[in-house]
């Protein structure tokens, strides 16, 4: 009768005992796929910082040159290189 009673209490230790660890792998697995798609978003968000770094040190080079200096004081000052004729059409 004591082994009987021994051997269902030993079973229903184990049976909450599992219960308790799968509700914790559970939970475990909750907060992995959670930071999993963390992870994800940041690796796409380095990625696209990374791009765009890029470009904007090729557009700094780019303004850093003369003939984009030059370019820019055609267009917005209106200057010319010494001995250049300009143009104007009258009829705009």
């Amino acid at each position: 009768m004591k082994k009987e009673k021994s051997s269902k209490i030993g079973l229903i230790v184990v049976g909450v005992l599992i219960i308790y660890l799968s509700y914790l792998f559970i939970g475990q697995e909750k907060i992995f796929s959670t930071q999993k798609n963390e992870y994800v978003k940041l690796q796409t968000k380095i990625t696209e910082e990374t791009k765009k770094k890029e470009q904007l040190q090729k557009q700094k080079e780019a303004i850093q040159s003369d003939e984009y200096v030059e370019k820019l004081a055609r267009q917005k000052l209106g200057m010319v290189k010494q001995g250049e004729r300009v143009f104007v059409d009258i009829n705009k």
